[in-house]
């Protein structure tokens, strides 16, 4: 078997006296939808924010293996150097450039590679063809992402204006116009309505299946966990106490006592099916 997209190995940090991750150990793989799921205070956004660099664990491993051979030891590298490996996330709270139009926050996440085509200001300053042809690529990628997630018609408004929705899934555009290999999403359905938690299903399953990116998710609404998840890791208390498919962990007794909250899997059943 080909080593998993992301391992992350005996990962522990702490908090002064607190012991916020404890030897935790899990993987994601390539080509899938790996969900991170536990009640409030179980770690998730903590071991996100040691994935993509806010936090530097005292103990552990973070190796992301990307499908084109090349490894990074994430727990090692500056959080913008993780960002350019290919690991992007989005935000428990939204993080928007609110002054900015649509279009331009898709522009923006494209800085990188814009100022190296433009060698870093020459290039783009004289205009030349190799700044103008990058320049060209990222309004195309822009202008698809727009009709991906139907806000061509507000390209020109501002991104404060939006509807919550929209927002939403204007966050998750930005995010893939940096083109991640690995997508992390910090609880992408909070606040969405029903209709708007579908929209959200069918977009990420397209991300999944169209482009071939990889998902590692954090979600309280178990109707998109259960619905897209190809595999779901639960934590409680900074320890991981179950893996496996959804239709395993949708009965497995610990998920039931720590996460649901209820005594036995008919209970389960009835809770897991609404949002958690």
């Amino acid at each position: 078997m080909s080593r998993p997209l992301l391992s992350v190995e005996h990962l522990t940090i702490r908090f002064g006296g607190l012991v916020a991750i404890d030897d935790l150990s899990f993987s994601a793989r390539a080509g899938e939808i790996t969900a991170l799921i536990g009640p409030n205070g179980a770690g998730k956004t903590t071991v996100f924010n040691c994935i993509t660099g806010f936090y530097k664990p005292d103990v552990g491993r973070i190796s992301f293996n990307r499908e084109d051979g090349e490894t990074f030891l994430l727990e090692r590298m500056d959080g913008f150097r993780i960002a350019r490996a290919g690991v992007v996330r989005t935000f428990q709270n939204i993080r928007l450039f609110p002054g900015m139009s649509v279009a331009e926050n898709l522009m923006v996440a494209q800085h990188v590679a814009l100022m190296r085509a433009s060698l870093y200001s020459v290039a783009g300053f004289l205009r030349m063809p190799r700044y103008l042809n990058a320049e060209r690529e990222a309004r195309d990628r822009a202008r698809y992402w727009l009709d991906k997630i139907d806000l061509s018609r507000d390209a020109d408004t501002l991104a404060s204006s939006l509807p919550y929705g929209s927002q939403r899934r204007l966050e998750i555009a930005r995010a893939m116009c940096a083109d991640p290999h690995l997508l992390c999403l910090d609880e992408p359905a909070a606040g969405l309505n029903p209709s708007e938690s579908l929209a959200l299903n069918e977009l990420l399953i397209g991300i999944r299946d169209e482009h071939k990116i990889s998902i590692l998710l954090i979600e309280h609404d178990m109707s998109v966990v259960m619905q897209i998840s190809d595999r779901i890791n639960v934590l409680e208390q900074g320890r991981l106490i179950a893996e496996g498919l959804p239709a395993d962990i949708r009965v497995n007794p610990e998920v039931v006592r720590a996460y649901l909250g209820v005594e036995d899997t008919q209970d389960a059943e009835a809770v897991i099916g609404g949002r958690v």
